[in-house]
């Protein structure tokens, strides 16, 4: 059984993780605004591929038992990051939050349908009212009033699907045996060969060296490299469900880096939801911390 130092280890890391993928939306947002998404997808890879490579290389993590592991990355940051990337340019960095928030359930949802991995009621109620919350923090308009959705919504909303694939595919794979850093190097190596390979064939592959700006190259190492690093490396300290409901933070860091960077605004609304997501994760990790020692008393 995990020590409770180590389950307060991975719930940092994943916050790590939110935080990281939370600025990583807000700076692809703002890179859109230079480059075709194409181009910058490509360009978000090679960032993310060379800042794990150093990583991986100062840890001394590299190691081909990982290897096999690494069409996972074809799922995300593949699939799920690129319809995400392509649907960012049809709608609102609020927009997109609002639908990636709905990742945490659709995470405990995918672990129970492929691996009968159950949840309980209280996991269920907190990541229920966190999605909530992530909704109301990213909602600019009076929630009553409803969300438009549109063809850009639909493309994230797919791509939130697909990551949340990964993410419970991942769970069962990141162990005391597989490194996290050498599984996101095989991972990163695969989805941007398949990328680079696809648009070479249809003729689309023309990078420029104007197009590795601060914005582009930092938001592919937050988004497509480091949030990955953190995630993997917490999923090996908590569970899959606790991992999914933390996620919710993601929206409380999108929303700052977009008005640090998009020069957007917040409501009374907004701030309720931060509140929400803030408690539903607090009680969560109470919870947790009660059961852990409830346990080693029993023993």
């Amino acid at each position: 059984m995990k020590s409770y130092t180590d389950e307060r280890k991975g719930i940092l890391l994943t916050i790590l993780a939110t935080l990281c993928w939370g600025g990583g939306m807000v700076l692809s947002k703002r890179s859109l605004s230079s480059a075709d998404e194409n181009s910058l997808f490509v360009v978000q890879l090679i960032s993310a591929w060379a800042c794990i490579l150093i990583v991986t290389l100062i840890g001394g993590k590299l190691s081909l038992r990982e290897w096999k592991h690494g069409w996972l990355g074809i799922l995300e940051p593949g699939i799920a990051f690129y319809l995400v990337l392509v649907g960012l340019g049809r709608t609102s960095a609020i927009n997109a939050t609002i639908l990636q928030s709905m990742e945490g359930l659709m995470i405990i949802g995918l672990s129970f349908l492929f691996f009968r991995g159950r949840a309980s009621s209280r996991t269920l109620f907190w990541g229920a009212l966190s999605t909530i919350g992530a909704i109301l923090v990213t909602t600019k308009e009076n929630i009553l009033a409803g969300v438009s959705i549109n063809s850009g919504d639909y493309l994230v909303l797919i791509g939130t699907l697909f990551a949340a694939i990964y993410v419970t595919l991942s769970s069962r794979i990141v162990g005391e045996k597989n490194s996290a850093e050498s599984l996101l190097f095989w991972q990163l190596s695969y989805c941007t060969a398949l990328v680079i390979g696809y648009l070479v064939l249809r003729g689309e592959f023309s990078p420029h060296v104007n197009q590795f700006n601060v914005y582009s190259v930092s938001s592919g190492a937050l988004a497509y490299g480091m949030s990955f690093y953190f995630y993997l490396l917490g999923m090996k300290y908590i569970p899959t469900s606790l991992s999914a409901i933390l996620l919710c933070l993601t929206p409380i860091f999108g929303v700052f880096f977009s008005v640090l960077f998009l020069s957007e605004t917040i409501n009374a609304q907004n701030i309720v939801g931060f509140a929400v997501i803030l408690v539903s994760s607090i009680k969560q990790h109470l919870f947790c911390k009660f059961r852990f020692w409830f346990c080693v008393v029993a023993q």
